[in-house]
């Protein structure tokens, strides 16, 4: 997502494309962004003016959910902006004609090669907004517009009209400012924690994966994997995938006990490595043949855990403002690229720096906070921070996860 200096940070950023591409084949030409009115045809120089007109909300866009939401969490969507903008060139002497018309296709072939603002041009042009961070393309797509409807805009800029083309910027997200509400999950269902059962026999001539226990696990965890025909290849390995960090990482199975051995054929026991990063893994069994062959059951995702490290518990004062800024550090570090959130109480918070490279403190900015003691939860790719067990093997908030506002 974006904050409100996306649209400023989109219209920088063709300058910066546009000023590049103008440049080479009009050398001294500028490109400005001012209204067509105070744009003067005897400059000293030639010109490219790029003019946001119009900014529009798309509506398919503005009723899909919230991103990031789980079930039973709320949280305003983001706003969706389409950004509208008229491009118009400008030259002074006698082939100013020509030379504009230079200008407007040079223009026309950079936005051309630049369909995508890349998160890097966008970083560059415009280091004041976190638009490069925003998961969904910003694209670049020219518009036809009607002769009657370029006289009404040439008209309502009160200026004398010049050849221009259109083009429009889709989509600028901008997040809402309202704060979502994530209640504290359910610890235990009953007694012994069990719900109902259904299970359909998936047995085919394949190997399968059914199942992991726990589905979501801490770095350095044991895993269960189930399944059927584990034990038709010469080696067994556990294959782990992330859509962000790529891999794979691949896993041996732990020395088996003699009863895990007789069970071998539907389920194998894997120690996690120590240092695998938080979010959201695909798991897949490898069945190795010694000839060299392979073959993979299907995928199941994975949930990798976040930790929340010491000093715990935070003991805070609010600012004069109101505000408390809170600073954690998580286990295992975070990368670049992944969603971070701390979750005080039921209140879900952004970090308050974009992170560059992976880092195991993060800071946070609670507006408007509420004296007392609140629970603490972070959330790494919608992957949450586990509770605690207590003697009995139920679990428990942790005691030491809170921060206490003065």
């Amino acid at each position: 997502m974006s904050d409100s200096f996306a649209v400023a940070a989109v219209t920088d950023t063709l300058r910066a494309i546009l000023q590049g591409a103008v440049g080479r084949q009009v050398p001294g030409a500028v490109v400005t962004a001012r209204p067509p009115d105070e744009v003067t045809a005897d400059r000293p120089t030639a010109a490219l003016n790029v003019f946001l007109y119009r900014a529009s909300v798309d509506g398919s866009w503005r009723n899909l959910d919230p991103v990031g939401t789980r079930p039973g969490e709320s949280g305003r969507p983001a706003l969706p902006l389409v950004l509208h903008y008229l491009l118009t060139p400008y030259a002074s002497g006698e082939a100013q004609e020509s030379t504009a018309q230079r200008i407007l296709g040079a223009a026309m072939l950079a936005l051309h090669d630049h369909a995508v603002l890349g998160p890097e041009e966008v970083r560059r042009a415009a280091p004041f907004s976190d638009l490069h961070l925003q998961s969904e393309a910003v694209r670049i797509t020219p518009v036809a517009v009607s002769t009657d409807d370029i006289s009404k805009l040439w008209t309502a800029f009160q200026s004398q009209y010049r050849t221009s083309v259109a083009y429009e910027a889709r989509i600028v997200l901008i997040d809402s400012s309202l704060p979502g509400r994530a209640p504290l999950p359910v610890l235990a269902r009953g007694d012994q924690d069990r719900g109902p059962e259904a299970a359909a026999n998936t047995a085919g001539p394949l190997p399968t994966l059914t199942g992991m226990t726990p589905g979501t696990v801490r770095p350095g965890d044991e895993l269960t994997v189930t399944g059927t025909r584990f034990d038709e290849g010469d080696a067994l390995l556990l294959r782990l995938t992330h859509p962000l960090l790529g891999g794979p990482v691949d896993v041996a199975p732990r020395e088996a006990t003699a009863a895990e051995r007789e069970a071998a054929a539907t389920k194998a026991h894997f120690e996690l490595p120590g240092d695998l990063a938080a979010g959201t893994w695909s798991a897949a069994v490898l069945l190795s043949a010694d000839d060299g062959s392979q073959q993979a059951t299907r995928a199941l995702p994975l949930g990798v855990a976040p930790r929340l490290a010491g000093p715990l518990p935070l003991e805070e004062e609010r600012e004069a403002d109101g505000s408390v800024r809170l600073e954690v550090r998580c286990e295992p570090p975070v990368h670049p690229g992944q969603r971070v959130q701390l979750i005080v109480g039921e209140l879900p918070l952004g970090p308050l720096d974009a992170f560059a490279s992976t880092t195991d403190r993060l800071r946070f900015r609670w507006p408007d906070a509420r004296p007392g003691r609140h629970a603490l939860r972070l959330r790494v790719d919608d992957v949450e921070s586990l509770p605690a067990v207590d003697a009995t093997g139920r679990p428990e908030f942790p005691t030491d996860a809170v921060v206490v506002v003065a």
